[in-house]
């Protein structure tokens, strides 16, 4: 079974919020991902759709990528197709190049690949108890993987 997923829900108003659903911080792991993923591909063919919030349950925006998910892609056990490497670079493809305007709604934290998204969306709107930042670069780690679909 996999760890997290997104979840859509289409308001009447033609407004679509995109849940992501990872406890305990909502980390993207590869199921999030391409949940994320399949949840933006459907807003976009969908003529109700006319514009996206993204969020995450449980007061937290994005805590980042799911740091196991690297392990099991190194070792050639994700599971998934393709997962030979990993990014963002896709979400924030379809995020920025949607047709559709798309906004995030953050409270809690949005770190690493959290504000990735975030940030590619077309606008952003948080709470005031937010937690930005990008904990890779105090690391000295800068990922650039791709997911190839």
């Amino acid at each position: 079974m996999g760890k997290g997923k997104a979840t859509l829900e289409v308001g009447a108003d033609g407004v679509a919020v995109i849940t992501i659903v990872n406890p305990p911080v909502n980390s993207l792991s590869l199921d999030v991902l391409y949940s994320l993923k399949d949840c933006y591909e459907e807003v976009m063919r969908r003529n109700d759709v006319k514009a996206i919030v993204v969020t995450g349950s449980s007061g937290k925006f994005s805590g980042g990528f799911d740091i196991s998910a690297f392990s099991a892609i190194q070792g050639g056990k994700s599971g998934q197709p393709n997962a030979d490497f990993i990014s963002i670079d896709f979400i924030t493809n379809i995020v920025e190049g949607g047709k559709k305007p798309s906004v995030a709604a953050v409270d809690g934290l949005s770190l690493g690949g959290g504000l990735e998204i975030a940030m590619a969306c077309h606008a952003r709107i948080s709470t005031l108890n937010v937690q930005l930042g990008l904990p890779e670069l105090q690391l000295g780690v800068i990922q650039d993987l791709e997911v190839h679909f």
